[in-house]
């Protein structure tokens, strides 16, 4: 049995930092080494247990989860980083993944879900939550994701659906250096910055749901 991902969790607001103990604290798949409320603090976290992944609010006292988020990526640059947030605005999203995020979760989603995000990123995967809708991410510019090819595009939806390389490999009859080498044409396509922006990208798009 492999080791549990280690984590941090930072949230403003008692009673969500109680509810994530006892979430993470139920799943033998993850530790949860310590929660703290603000950003500040979470970066201290963050260079006393080296944790794999950090749950971050968007809305947190002092530096704001974006910027925290930024911060722990420059920090620990291998530690992944999962945002927690009430809202579903897509400027938040795409300012989150620009800041290094390689997840971002709804507080409304079902709690498996986060649990879903903190496995994935850790897998080295992207994970934006599924009830995040294209309507609500709908941008107006669709023109660099017209080029994507459908495969392109599955890929992207098999990936934002929280699979892994292996599995949309595995989903789609294709080897893992395929879909890692058609996903790296993805990105390119939609001039993203990696694989969790250009799923959000994708979603802005409505190029996938």
């Amino acid at each position: 049995m492999s080791d549990p991902i280690t984590c941090v969790a930072v949230d403003d607001h008692p009673t969500v930092r109680h509810g994530l103990e006892l979430l993470l604290g139920s799943d033998e798949d993850v530790k949860l080494l310590e929660t703290v409320h603000s950003g500040e603090e979470a970066l201290a976290a963050v260079g006393r247990h080296d944790p794999e992944v950090v749950i971050v609010d968007v809305r947190l006292p002092g530096m704001d989860g974006v910027s925290t988020v930024k911060r722990i990526t420059e920090q620990a640059p291998k530690t992944s980083t999962v945002m927690f947030s009430a809202y579903g605005d897509k400027r938040l999203l795409s300012d989150a993944i620009a800041a290094g995020a390689r997840g971002y979760v709804l507080k409304g989603s079902p709690p498996e879900d986060l649990l879903r995000a903190i496995r994935t990123v850790n897998a080295g995967e992207a994970f934006v939550d599924p009830s995040l809708s294209p309507a609500l991410l709908l941008s107006d510019a669709a023109a660099a994701g017209s080029a994507l090819s459908e495969r392109e595009r599955e890929i992207l939806q098999l990936l934002a659906e929280g699979l892994h390389t292996d599995q949309v490999a595995g989903r789609i009859g294709l080897s893992s250096e395929t879909v890692k080498s058609d996903t790296k044409r993805a990105i390119q396509k939609l001039e993203a910055e990696g694989r969790v922006h250009a799923v959000a990208i994708a979603l802005r798009q409505a190029l996938i749901e």
